[in-house]
C-alpha cells in the first residue's frame, strides 16, 4: 500500500544505567512529576500531543529531516528519555538516540490523504511505556505529487504544546535557510534544566504562598465541576473532533464586539461559552478549565520541555447579568488566573482536599490557540492540525482566531466515554447559533434573554405535545363504560368474593343515592376512610356518581392527620366500617357500611341509573373529580382537586400503552392515598377487564406473588422496589408491567422485558395521574420517563423561564386538560405553582418543580427535584 522506512527506538549500545549526578540526568520538574503519575494511571495509554503541518508544493523531505533532527537537539526534548533511579523518575538527555525522521509513501492507497491519518492515528494511539519506548516521533507522509503530511508525536512528559509550537517553527526556520543555501541563525533555546531550576526558585518563593492563598481564596465554597454531558467517565486519550469555521458574520461580530469591551477575543469567547454551560446545566456558579503555558519568564518561553498547567476560571451569574457585565466579569477573571498561572493544577486539587489518586478536572476547557496555524517552510506554507492534545476528562472548546486572510476556527474536542458522535455534533452546532446571537444580542442585554434554540428547535420543543386530547368524560361515565360492555363479566376480585359489573353498578347506584340523601354532590367532597376492597372500589364508584369528589383517607393514619384530611378537604360525609369508626372525626357523618341499618337503607334504595335530574346539581367537567394528598415529601401534604376534564384522554393512553383488553386482569395494588390506584380501577372498567384487589397486607414479595399467581393477574402497577421482590417465574400469567414513582434500574427492566412488556410512567398527582409514559423499555435503551401522553403539552424552561434544548436540563412544565384545578383553600401556593401558559393564551400549566432534560428522540430524562 505504501513504502515504508522503519527508525529504531534505542540502539543496542544506549546507556542502561545512570546517576543523578551526571550532567544529562536530572530530575523531572513539577509538571512532568504531574504527568508521570497520570501516566501512571493511564496505564500503557500515552499522554501524548500529537499534530501535522499539510503542505502543498515541491517539499525536500531530506532537509526537513536534516532540520527537524537539528530542532530537536537544540530544544534537547527530541532525545529526551525517562530513567528511574532508586525507584524516582529522572529525565536524561540521551545523544546516542538516532535523529532519522520516518518516511512513508501513501500515493499507491486508493484514498491517500485518509490511510495516512489512519497511520497518524495508529500511531499516536499506540501503547507505550515511557520507561523504554521513544518520546519523539517524526515522520513525513506524501499523500500526493506534490502534498505531504508533516507529522510529529510527542509524549507530554517532554514537551507541551507551547514548545511543540517553538520547536516546529524552529524546524521550520533551519529548513528555509537550508533550501535557500543559507546558514541558520544561531539557536536560542534554553537548557531543559532552566526549566527545573526555575521550578525550583519558584516553589521556594513568596511568589508560592501569594498563589497559593489567592486560590484558595477564590476558590473557597466552590461547586463540583458540571459539564455538557451531565455525568463523569474514564478519561480517554483520543477525542472525538468536531470543527467548522465561524460563519463570516459571527467572525466579524467577535471583532467587534472585543473591540467595544476594550478586550481581545479570549474574554469574548471565554464568556459566551460561560453562558452556554449555564444555561444548558441550569448552575450560576461553576469553573472552567483554562490551559495556560505557565512561561512567565523570557527564559521559560525560549526553552522547550514541559511547563503547562490548567488553572481555573470560576464565573457567577444571575437572571440579571448583562453581556456586558459577563465580558467584564471574565476579563477580570482571566487576569487573575494568568497573574497566578505557575501554580499548579495538582497543587489546587491538593489544597481543596481532592485525592491524588483520583483524575479530577475544573470542568470543560477553554482553549485560546493564540498562535498562527501557518508555517513558512522556504516558499512552501503549511497550516497546523491539532490531533490529540492529551488525555481528555470531559470537553475542550478551542478558538483557533483567522490570522492572514484564514477564517477562525473553533473545535469541540469530547471524552468519547461521555459524548456521542451525534451529542457532539449537536452541541457544536448549537453553540455556534448561541455564539451568534449572544455577541449580536448588545452589551445591555441580559444574558438570560439570548435564547438556546434556534427557530428549527423552538418550532419542535416549544411545546412538545402528546397526541390529541379526546372527547372529555365524567369520572362516572369512565367508571360505568364496562357495564355496557358486558354486565355479566366479573368486574372485581376481591379474594373469595367478586361482583359482575350489573351487580357493581346497581350496588354503587343504591350506595350513591344514600349518599346524594346526606347531601352529597358536586363542588362538595366525601371521605372515603377504607383500606383496599371491594368495598372502596363500591365507594369510590358511589361517590363519583354523586358527583361529588371523592377523598381517600388512609384509617391507618393517626387521628390528628385523619382530622386535618377531612376538615381541610372540605369533607362532610365520611364512608368507612365499623372497625376504624373511632379514629374519625365526631362532626364527619358517617355512612358505616356493616351497619345493619346502612345494609338496610342501601338495599331499599333504587338501583335505576342516576342521572343530573338526581343529583344535587349538574356534573360539569371542571369540577373537582377526586381530592388527593400529596406525600408531603416536598413540604406540608397539599390536596389536588383534580377535575374531569383530563381523564378520558388519560384512560385512552393508558389503555393503549399497557394494551389492556377486556380479558385482562388488573391488580388494583396500589395504596388508595395515591391516584395510581384509582388509575389501575379507570384502566379495567373502561375497557371491561377484571380488577384483582390484592389485600393491603401482600404488598411485596412471596405473598404478592401468591396472589397474582392465584388470580391470573396479567397487568401489574408497581414501584421498581416492589417489582424487584419478584421474579417472572413465580407470575408467568403478567404480561404488562407499569413502573412508577422511582428510578427503574436497568436489571429489572433486563429481568422482565423477556417475558412482560415494561412501561414506564411518570406524572405528578397535580396533572391527573400520568403525564408521560415510554414504549416498551428494552435492556440496550437509556431509562427515561417517556413523552407526553393524550393531550398533554411538556416544556423544558430554565431558572431564567427560557426553553432550553435537547440534553440540557430544566424545571419541567405541564399543561392540558388534566392540569388540575390547585391546592384546595391554598390559593398563594396554587398561584405559585399553576401558571399562565404563554403557549395557549387563557390556559394554564402546572410547575412540576421536577429537573428533567429532553433526549434525542423528545423522550424525557428525570434528573431529580429542582428545591433538593
Amino acid at each position: 500500500m505504501h513504502d515504508e522506512t522503519d527508525f529504531e527506538v534505542f540502539p543496542p549500545s544506549a546507556p542502561d544505567t545512570f546517576a543523578p549526578s551526571a550532567p544529562d540526568t536530572f530530575p523531572l520538574s513539577a509538571a512532568q512529576r504531574g504527568i508521570w503519575f497520570a501516566q501512571h494511571v493511564a496505564g500503557s495509554t500515552p499522554i501524548s500531543i500529537a499534530q501535522y503541518v499539510e503542505i502543498e508544493g515541491d517539499l525536500d523531505p531530506d532537509a526537513l529531516a536534516v532540520a527537524s533532527a537539528q530542532a530537536g537537539r537544540e530544544f534537547g526534548t527530541g532525545f529526551l528519555r525517562i530513567v528511574e533511579i532508586d525507584g524516582l523518575p529522572y529525565q536524561h538527555i540521551d545523544h546516542a538516540l538516532h535523529d532519522r525522521t520516518t518516511f512513508e509513501d501513501f500515493r499507491g492507497a486508493g484514498d491517500p490523504e485518509s490511510a495516512a491519518r489512519a497511520w497518524m492515528q495508529a500511531e499516536y494511539t499506540a501503547p507505550m511505556d515511557i520507561r523504554t519506548d521513544r518520546l519523539v516521533a517524526a515522520a513525513v507522509l506524501r499523500v500526493g505529487k506534490a502534498k505531504y503530511f508533516w507529522y510529529t508525536r510527542i509524549h507530554h512528559i517532554a514537551l507541551d504544546g507551547f514548545a511543540a509550537m517553538t520547536m516546529m517553527a524552529r524546524a521550520a526556520e533551519i529548513y528555509t535557510a537550508i533550501v535557500s543555501g543559507s546558514e541558520p541563525t544561531p539557536g536560542g533555546a534554553e537548557d531543559l534544566r532552566a526549566i527545573v531550576e526555575g521550578d525550583i526558585a519558584y516553589r521556594e518563593s513568596e511568589r508560592f504562598d501569594n498563589d497559593r492563598a489567592y486560590w484558595a481564596e477564590h476558590l473557597a465554597g466552590a461547586p463540583e465541576a458540571v459539564g455538557l454531558a451531565g455525568g463523569a467517565a474514564d478519561v480517554h486519550a483520543h477525542p472525538r473532533l468536531v470543527s467548522a469555521a465561524l460563519p463570516a458574520a459571527t467572525a466579524a461580530l467577535l471583532d467587534t464586539v472585543a473591540a467595544e469591551a476594550n478586550s481581545s477575543v479570549a474574554p469574548v469567547m471565554v464568556a459566551a461559552f460561560g453562558a452556554y454551560l449555564a444555561r444548558m446545566t441550569g448552575v450560576d456558579d461553576f469553573t472552567l478549565s483554562l490551559p495556560v503555558s505557565a512561561r512567565t519568564t523570557a527564559r521559560l518561553r525560549r526553552s522547550g520541555g514541559m511547563v503547562a498547567n490548567v488553572v481555573p476560571l470560576r464565573l457567577r451569574l444571575d437572571r440579571d447579568t448583562t453581556i456586558g457585565a459577563l465580558i467584564r466579569a471574565t476579563q477580570n477573571e482571566l487576569t487573575g488566573a494568568l497573574r497566578r498561572q505557575r501554580y499548579r493544577q495538582e497543587d489546587i486539587f491538593r489544597d481543596r482536599g481532592m485525592s491524588a489518586d483520583r483524575t479530577a478536572t475544573f470542568g470543560p476547557s477553554v482553549n485560546i490557540m493564540a498562535f498562527d496555524s501557518r508555517v513558512e517552510l522556504g516558499s512552501l506554507v503549511g497550516r497546523v492540525h491539532v490531533l490529540t492534545s492529551g488525555l481528555i476528562e470531559d470537553l475542550f472548546v478551542n478558538l483557533y482566531p483567522g490570522v492572514g486572510g484564514q477564517s477562525t476556527h473553533i473545535d469541540f474536542q469530547a471524552n468519547p466515554n461521555l459524548y456521542s458522535e451525534a451529542d457532539l455534533r449537536a452541541h457544536h452546532e448549537r453553540f455556534l447559533g448561541f455564539l451568534q446571537r449572544f455577541l449580536a444580542a448588545g452589551p445591555d442585554t441580559l444574558q438570560s434573554a439570548v435564547a438556546l434554540l434556534d427557530a428549527t428547535e423552538h418550532a419542535a420543543l416549544v411545546p412538545v405535545r402528546g397526541p390529541e386530547a379526546v372527547a372529555p368524560m365524567t369520572l362516572s361515565d369512565i367508571l360505568t363504560r364496562g357495564v355496557a360492555r358486558n354486565p355479566e363479566r366479573v368486574a372485581i376480585v376481591d379474594g373469595d368474593r367478586t361482583l359482575t359489573y350489573r351487580e357493581l353498578d346497581e350496588w354503587s347506584t343504591r350506595l350513591a343515592r344514600i349518599l346524594i340523601e346526606n347531601g352529597a354532590g358536586p363542588e362538595g367532597a366525601v371521605a372515603v376512610a377504607l383500606s383496599r376492597s371491594l368495598e372502596s372500589v363500591l365507594s369510590t364508584w358511589a361517590v363519583a356518581k354523586t358527583g361529588a369528589a371523592f377523598l381517600p383517607v388512609d384509617p391507618t393514619f393517626p387521628t390528628d392527620r385523619i382530622a386535618h384530611l377531612v376538615s381541610d378537604g372540605g369533607a362532610s360525609i365520611g364512608i368507612t366500617l365499623d372497625a376504624h369508626r373511632a379514629g374519625l372525626p365526631g362532626e364527619l357523618g358517617l355512612l358505616v357500611l356493616d351497619d345493619d341499618a346502612v345494609q338496610a337503607r342501601i338495599r331499599a334504595a333504587s338501583p335505576v341509573a342516576i342521572t343530573d335530574a338526581d343529583r344535587r346539581a349538574a356534573i360539569h367537567l371542571d369540577q373537582p373529580a377526586y381530592v388527593i394528598y400529596t406525600s408531603g415529601s416536598t413540604g406540608l401534604p397539599k390536596g389536588v382537586g383534580v377535575t374531569h376534564r383530563g381523564i378520558a384522554s388519560l384512560v385512552t393512553g393508558a389503555v393503549k400503552s399497557f394494551r389492556v383488553d377486556a380479558d385482562a386482569r388488573i391488580a388494583h395494588a396500589g395504596s388508595l392515598s395515591f391516584d395510581a390506584s384509582l388509575g389501575e380501577l379507570l384502566s379495567a372498567f373502561f375497557t371491561g377487564a377484571t380488577a384483582v384487589i390484592v389485600p393491603p397486607a401482600a404488598y411485596a414479595g412471596a405473598e404478592l406473588a401468591q396472589v397474582l399467581r392465584r388470580h391470573h393477574v396479567t397487568h401489574l402497577d408497581t414501584p421498581p422496589a416492589v417489582l424487584a421482590t419478584l421474579h417472572p417465574a413465580d407470575v408467568p400469567q403478567l404480561r404488562s408491567l407499569t413502573v412508577g414513582g422511582d428510578v427503574c434500574p436497568p436489571e429489572l427492566v433486563a429481568r422482565w422485558s423477556p417475558q412482560a412488556r415494561i412501561v414506564n410512567a411518570y406524572g405528578p398527582t397535580e396533572t391527573t395521574i400520568t403525564a408521560t409514559l415510554t414504549d416498551a423499555m428494552r435492556p440496550d435503551a437509556d431509562i427515561t420517563v417517556g413523552a407526553p401522553i393524550h393531550g398533554v403539552a411538556a416544556v423544558v424552561l430554565d431558572r431564567w423561564l427560557q426553553p432550553v434544548p435537547a440534553g440540557a436540563a430544566g424545571e419541567l412544565y405541564l399543561a392540558g386538560p388534566g392540569v388540575a384545578r390547585g391546592y384546595g383553600k391554598r390559593f398563594a401556593l396554587t398561584a405559585n405553582r399553576f401558571v399562565a401558559d404563554p403557549y395557549h393564551p387563557g390556559a394554564r400549566m402546572y410547575r412540576t418543580g421536577d429537573l428533567v432534560r429532553w433526549t434525542g428522540n423528545l423522550n424525557l430524562e428525570y434528573l431529580g427535584r429542582s428545591d433538593f
